[in-house]
């Protein structure tokens, strides 16, 4: 289900708000993982799986753009929720990326001078709170003289960062 909205709260605020819920599945799926102590040959350890969660599919995702404008000047509170969401098919906790929630600024300015359509200047403040946080990763595992190894590894996002911008429209 994905929901999205607008609201012109006022002639100066605005809302915007999107939600999609969803559960993305897998009927079957078999994790095959090796064990590698074995110089000959390797032992092979299958196991089957039903209905699991297809890896780097959260359940729930939520935007929410709160405006205002006065004369050329727009001020936007951006926030983001991510649910949590696993790193492989499997469906295990210990090989997820946790549900994160960041909240961004955005001022943008723009005008019309003479001898162009438009020029904006933007600013924006990144991760304002300094939420740590990962959007991504992989999982790799693999068995040592029967005994399980599992690795999670995770791409960190940057804390509280700034971006500018110049746009020209002739």
């Amino acid at each position: 289900i994905e929901l999205a909205g607008s609201w012109n709260i006022t002639d100066r605020f605005s809302w915007t708000a999107n939600l999609a819920l969803s559960q993305n599945k897998i009927k079957d799926f078999t994790e095959v993982v090796y064990d590698y102590a074995f110089d000959d040959e390797r032992f092979v350890v299958e196991t089957d799986y039903t209905d699991t969660d297809i890896s780097f599919s959260p359940n729930v995702v939520l935007g929410s753009d709160l405006g205002y404008s006065i004369k050329g000047l727009k001020l936007q509170l951006l926030n983001k929720y991510v649910g949590k969401q696993y790193l492989d098919n499997t469906s295990n906790d210990d090989r997820v990326i946790d549900s994160y929630f960041i909240t961004d600024l955005l001022f943008t300015y723009s005008i019309s001078p003479w001898i162009l359509k438009n020029l904006s200047l933007s600013l924006m403040v990144n991760n304002v709170f300094d939420t740590k946080y990962e959007s991504n990763g992989y999982t790799w595992g693999y068995l040592f003289d029967g005994f399980q190894y599992q690795q999670n590894n995770y791409y960190p996002q940057a804390g509280i960062n700034v971006l500018g911008g110049l746009s020209l429209k002739f």
